[in-house]
């Protein structure tokens, strides 16, 4: 299997489960796209900005977060 292009951004363990169960959840906006932005809150209600590689559902790599 291929890596992934970018270094791994590392969450919590909340904020990571948290992140791609709305991945998950939404994954027909993403299907078919390599690289996505999830938007969304982070676990201290900080708008957010999830940048991530995509290989599929349930296989991505976050590797940015930016406050929005």
């Amino acid at each position: 299997m291929k890596r992934f292009t970018f270094a791994t951004y590392y969450l919590n363990s909340h904020e990571y489960a948290k992140i791609i169960s709305e991945i998950n959840t939404n994954y027909s906006k993403y299907k078919g796209l390599w690289f996505c932005v999830h938007n969304s809150y982070d676990v201290n209600g900080t708008a957010c900005r999830y940048y991530f590689e995509n290989r599929g559902y349930n296989d991505y790599n976050i590797y940015s977060k930016m406050e929005r």
